[in-house]
């Protein structure tokens, strides 16, 4: 079942950045419940003037008696609000008979199609110089508090209201879409290798003995579909440092751990401790992060079973009380996996805030179920819990506290991981 939505247009227009968009109404099949909410008509027209900018068929036109309102209702897909966009994006065309078209105010608002309830100005801008009969795309950035303030009433059915800032204007609207919010990389990642050269890197370094360098990715059919890994091949327990590695006004102290993946090349052994730490620039290292036993809880020895070539999600956490003054800002960091004459691989290190959920939570099967259906993350919960969704590449794409219950998310194909579930998308 999908949400409708009517939003009310007072729009920060701006010329328009492209980013992923979801289509509101190109108006080829009709209005679709489009008209001019006061003070002026709407009509079904065609295309006043196609060009390559805009090719489609048919378009709204508005004629402005009184600063007319234009009412467009707003279908979301399951599970979306307007709060998962920034704003929108609309084609508009002035048509001859207009004046003064210079400079233009515009105004984008919500209105509640059941009540009436109406609030402007979540987003209202200006154009500048406009040519008749031509095409201009325009983007209408939500103020989000405006936004979020009407989306608390939980509104049923809501409209996007535009409004087109000349009383006695003639113009066109078409293809009106919702701008999508761009899935950003998790700041807390502190290394992908993705954007390095193949070969030695001068952020990542062997400082006792041994090599390591950025390869390509030979397992990418796993968890890990990255493109490039770190390869380490290590001699004496040699610490593999990572130069670089604290994000700028942060300290050790502002996180409770990091998660990364590994893969061993080689069999034959027990592998065992890891440690984390910072390496100062008096070349001494101090340890500050551990491997933890399951079922203790403990700092452990034996880190777990694996197969060589398989990718493996890590977690170690970060004890404060051993984060000395001296380390907590030193940007250098270290991992030391504890045997010698071993090759492995690092990927897609992940620092863990200390506000933050994990993506290995501790969540039990009864607790959290995650199963995917067709175009969408699907999630039940018999408890409210923080729930976090990455991309293989360490991403993360969506955190935040669900209340029990069932949750649908509408996500593209793909592999996901869900806090520590892996989950097909197709």
């Amino acid at each position: 079942m999908k949400k409708t939505l009517s939003l009310l247009c007072a729009a920060c227009l701006v010329a328009g950045v492209q980013a992923q968009t979801y289509m509101i109404n190109d108006f080829e099949s009709g209005l679709n419940g489009a008209n001019a909410a006061w003070g002026g008509s709407a009509e079904w027209i065609d295309n006043p003037c196609p060009t390559s900018d805009n090719s489609s068929a048919k378009a709204l036109k508005v004629i402005s008696t009184e600063y007319a309102n234009v009412a467009i209702p707003v279908t979301l897909p399951e599970g979306k609000t307007l709060a998962d966009y920034t704003g929108v994006r609309v084609q508009f065309a002035i048509l001859e008979g207009s004046e003064n078209i210079t400079w233009v105010g515009n105004e984008l608002g919500l209105v509640d199609n059941d009540t009436q309830e109406k609030t402007f100005q979540v987003a209202q801008n200006s154009w500048g110089d406009a040519s008749y009969n031509t095409w201009m795309t325009l983007d209408f950035n939500f103020d989000e508090t405006i936004l979020s303030t009407y989306l608390a009433s939980n509104h049923a059915s809501t409209s996007l209201l535009i409004k087109v800032g000349r009383q006695e204007f003639t113009y066109a609207i078409d293809n009106v879409r919702l701008i999508e919010k761009e899935q950003v990389a998790d700041p807390n990642t502190i290394f992908t290798f993705e954007t390095m050269e193949l070969g030695a890197t001068a952020r990542c370094a062997m400082p006792w003995s041994g090599t390591c360098e950025v390869v390509e990715n030979p397992y990418t059919a796993g968890i890990n579909s990255s493109t490039k890994a770190l390869q380490v091949n290590g001699v004496e327990c040699s610490p593999v440092t990572f130069s670089e590695a604290l994000p700028a006004g942060k300290t050790w102290r502002d996180y409770s751990g990091i998660k990364f993946q590994l893969c061993f090349l080689e069999s034959g052994f027990e592998w065992g401790g890891i440690e984390l730490g910072v390496r100062t620039d008096g070349g001494s290292h101090i340890k500050f992060g551990y491997a933890v036993d399951e079922t203790t809880g403990a700092e452990g020895a034996a880190f777990g079973d694996y197969t060589p070539g398989e990718w493996l999600d890590v977690e170690l956490k970060i004890d404060d009380s051993m984060i000395t003054d001296e380390a907590e800002s030193v940007k250098t960091m270290y991992l030391r996996l504890m045997k010698n004459e071993l090759s492995y691989l690092y990927d897609n290190l992940v620092l863990i805030p200390r506000s933050s959920s994990s993506a290995v939570d501790e969540a039990t099967a009864d607790e959290m179920k995650v199963y995917a259906a067709e175009g969408h993350i699907c999630i039940d919960l018999s408890k409210d819990m923080q729930v976090s969704v990455y991309a293989l590449d360490g991403r993360q794409l969506f955190s935040r506290m669900l209340s029990s219950g069932s949750h649908r998310m509408a996500m593209p194909k793909g592999v996901y991981v869900v806090n520590h579930t892996k989950v097909v998308v197709f």
